[in-house]
């Protein structure tokens, strides 16, 4: 496996890790200082499919939501022993979706088809499981795709975006934001959103601006006065899928996965400051990261032909640092990736289809 360069860097980023912990769900005092995982391929025999992990703060811990022939569950990983040491079951659905960190990590929040499961990560129980409120749509119609999910960095409330009502083809209705608070347990409002196909969010440090990415391009929107409110539709960024918040909030890399490139978008004037072309030749590029210090952007390509690989780019220049290209994984496709808090470990989850078949989570040292 090809190691990466600049090894000093990292040593700046445990320090910021102890501040900027991988929960997003704001910092807390004298937090453990995270520790380096070891390579190790954790098999999920069952699984039918598998997302990007969360990792716990210290990165002792990695959780992975699942769906298998009986339902979903939620994955705990001992990430230093390679091993599963419990799994949640969260319904009998097939489908798990976006999950994040509560705050100080001590809940996850998973969703699964129509379902929003709280789960504790210190007596690996399922909490609750909260509908989530149907959506206006014509007679005969489907609800939307529940897409992705953040929380503010106070824990205080989740964003869950939706995309249009469908029957089968193209969207019959608007997509929405839904509003959801943790200490209520109870979806509070729902916010219409431009176009119909959402996509991803991302919450600023402040708590106090959310964007949503889609079709209509990169939304923002306010969220000071409780019920967020669409200010402007940045749609110079073209159609955006993923996102990556830098950590002092001020950057947004917006993914584009059809056409392999990431707007570098200024979020101080809400502008579009430059374009990363990965030159993936029509590849999937997913996961977007930025690395704790900041200097790093990281994104994972698998183009389902050719071995997957991680590139990593450098934030000052927006330039592809190649001797940091990270490939030479165990698993033979890749479908998400997580980068550590310690800044030395990925945590891919992915497949094989010739030997041992199944997913999997891929623990790397680089």
């Amino acid at each position: 496996m090809k190691s990466l360069g600049s090894r000093a860097r990292w040593l700046t980023s445990l320090v910021a890790a102890g501040v900027l912990m991988v929960t997003g769900a704001g910092a807390a005092a004298a937090e453990p200082e995270p520790v380096p995982g070891v390579e190790n391929l954790i098999p999920f025999p069952a699984a039918r499919h598998a997302r990007a992990p969360l990792v716990s703060a210290d990165g002792t811990q990695a959780y992975v939501g699942a769906a298998e022939a009986t339902g979903t569950k939620l994955y705990v990983v001992d990430t230093q022993a390679g091993e599963v040491t419990a799994e949640v079951s969260t319904g009998t659905g097939g489908w798990a979706g976006p999950m994040v960190f509560g705050a100080r990590g001590r809940l996850i929040y998973l969703v699964t088809e129509g379902t929003l499961n709280v789960v504790d990560t210190t007596t690996h129980t399922l909490r609750a499981s909260i509908p989530v409120p149907d959506q206006p749509r014509p007679p005969g119609s489907r609800p939307g795709s529940l897409s992705r999910m953040a929380i503010s960095p106070d824990g205080a409330t989740i964003y869950l975006d939706q995309s249009g009502p469908h029957d089968g083809g193209p969207g019959v209705g608007p997509s929405r934001l839904l509003v959801f608070s943790t200490a209520r347990r109870a979806f509070t409002a729902t916010v219409p959103l431009p176009g119909d196909s959402p996509r991803d969010i991302v919450v600023r440090p402040n708590g106090k601006d959310v964007y949503v990415s889609g079709d209509a391009g990169l939304t923002r929107l306010d969220a000071s006065a409780g019920v967020p409110k669409v200010v402007r539709t940045i749609t110079a960024t073209g159609f955006v899928d993923e996102l990556a918040l830098t950590p002092d909030g001020r950057r947004l890399y917006a993914l584009s996965k059809p056409d392999g490139h990431a707007a570098v978008v200024d979020l101080t004037r809400d502008s579009v400051l430059t374009a990363i072309d990965f030159r993936s030749d029509f590849s999937p590029v997913s996961s977007p990261a930025v690395s704790q210090d900041g200097s790093r952007f990281y994104v994972l390509v698998d183009d389902h032909r050719t071995a997957p690989k991680v590139l990593s780019y450098a934030t000052d220049t927006h330039t592809q640092v190649t001797d940091e290209t990270v490939t030479d994984f165990d698993v033979e496709r890749a479908y998400g990736l997580t980068v550590g808090p310690d800044e030395e470990t990925l945590y891919i989850s992915g497949a094989n289809y010739v030997d041992d078949t199944g997913f999997a989570l891929q623990i790397v040292n680089f």
